[in-house]
């Protein structure tokens, strides 16, 4: 709408121009891109990463008695983890 507005103060384009500012035609992209194993290498670390996280957590909530369940540290972590290695495994 802004954009717009400035149209009136400036120089208008040409109805050409305009009309080649839409897309003519679009493509799928049918090849499937093949998979990193750096990428791959590099979610199995975070995997790793995380579970020793994990296990951490657990052990000081325990160790030192905090008053809080230790899946209200690890729950996020696992399911934000999860949530990326899908997106990654079922990429198209």
């Amino acid at each position: 709408m802004l954009a717009n507005f400035f149209q009136l103060f400036t120089r208008r384009s040409s109805a050409t121009e305009y009309d080649r500012a839409f897309v003519v035609e679009v493509r799928r992209v049918v090849e499937r891109l093949p998979r990193s194993r750096r990428s791959e290498w590099i979610i199995l670390a975070g995997w790793g990463l995380i579970g020793l996280k994990c296990w951490g957590v657990v052990w000081l909530v325990r160790h030192y008695h905090i008053p809080i369940g230790p899946w209200w540290i690890n729950g996020p972590s696992l399911a934000a983890a999860t949530l990326v290695t899908i997106v990654y495994l079922r990429r198209e």
